[in-house]
């Protein structure tokens, strides 16, 4: 296993939150707010055949420099295979109106946001409600619960492990749920034993624990997370009729092909060769360019 220092070693991407928040503060839900981690090492080592597929990365101008300077790393990135016009010329955590045509490594794909979620290095990472949540919900997920049966249990055993370890008092005993010592664990300092390195050894044996548990559910685990590479298309909601606005996947070790500018940017470039090195598109409506990568996903080949 590796050490919590290399662990740090995978400046930050959109909607970074610091790696102690993200695991210590489960706002919305509670245990369903537990976070996956999304890391290519483990992830090689559960998994050593990635899928490696075309996708399409939505960002602005400055976006287009920091995406240079990650290809071939172990960050990753969200893309997609989908995505309506409207978001397309506005954005979602940038100004939109560049989309990058880039060839990566799948680790992660879903028919709608999955808010995966960087910290502060760079590494995405999933709530379980996403792994267990119906499409449907209202907090859509890939509906893996009855596929990943017991994995809840296996997680809370975890926490449990973690606190009884690390914890000066542990109320896991007379509490059926951990998450109130988990919560205390990691946000009061003086909950804790103390030999130096403090919390960095509770997030290092989360991520080692963790990597436990996707390894012992893998086969379902890693069908849930990737099957949708095979399919590629959003299917209309059986109430409302209506589509996502786009899909999500998370890739890595990813290279740039082409850059896509929508007509709001295009006349900036026109006359020039290349946009920082590489080949472009210009498009006058931002309909031919989501033509285009329809057209382009639908003849992927896995």
């Amino acid at each position: 296993m590796k050490t919590f220092k290399q662990y740090l070693k995978e400046g930050p991407p959109a909607w970074t939150q610091s790696l102690s928040k993200m695991l210590f503060d489960l706002p919305r839900t509670g245990f369903k707010d537990i976070k996956i981690p999304l890391s290519s090492a483990i992830f090689k080592r559960i998994w050593p055949e990635s899928i490696r597929s075309k996708v399409f990365h939505l960002t602005d101008y400055d976006g287009l420099g920091k995406l240079k300077k990650m290809q071939g790393k172990k960050k990753s990135i969200s893309a997609f295979y989908n995505m309506d016009s409207y978001v397309i010329s506005d954005g979602i955590k940038t100004e939109g109106g560049y989309v990058v045509e880039l060839e990566g490594d799948v680790l992660a794909a879903a028919p709608d946001d999955i808010s995966s979620q960087p910290d502060k290095t760079g590494r995405r990472w999933l709530s379980f409600s996403t792994l267990i949540n119906p499409p449907t919900d209202s907090d859509p997920g890939l509906g893996g619960k009855a596929k990943l049966k017991g994995i809840e249990k296996d997680l809370k055993e975890l926490l449990k492990e973690i606190i009884k370890k690390y914890a000066k008092e542990d109320t896991t005993r007379t509490h059926q749920n951990p998450l109130f010592a988990w919560h205390k664990l990691g946000n009061w300092p003086g909950e804790y034993k103390n030999d130096g390195k403090g919390k960095s050894l509770i997030i290092k044996d989360y991520i080692d624990g963790m990597e436990k548990i996707m390894k012992k559910y893998s086969r379902p685990l890693g069908a849930l997370l990737t099957d949708y590479t095979k399919k590629r298309t959003l299917d209309p909601d059986s109430d409302s009729g209506e589509k996502a606005m786009w899909d999500e996947l998370v890739v890595n070790n990813f290279k740039i092909q082409k850059i896509h500018v929508g007509p709001e940017f295009a006349p900036d470039f026109d006359g020039d060769d290349d946009i920082d090195g590489f080949p472009f598109e210009l498009y006058q409506d931002t309909g031919d360019m989501v033509d285009y990568i329809t057209r382009t996903v639908q003849n992927i080949k896995l």
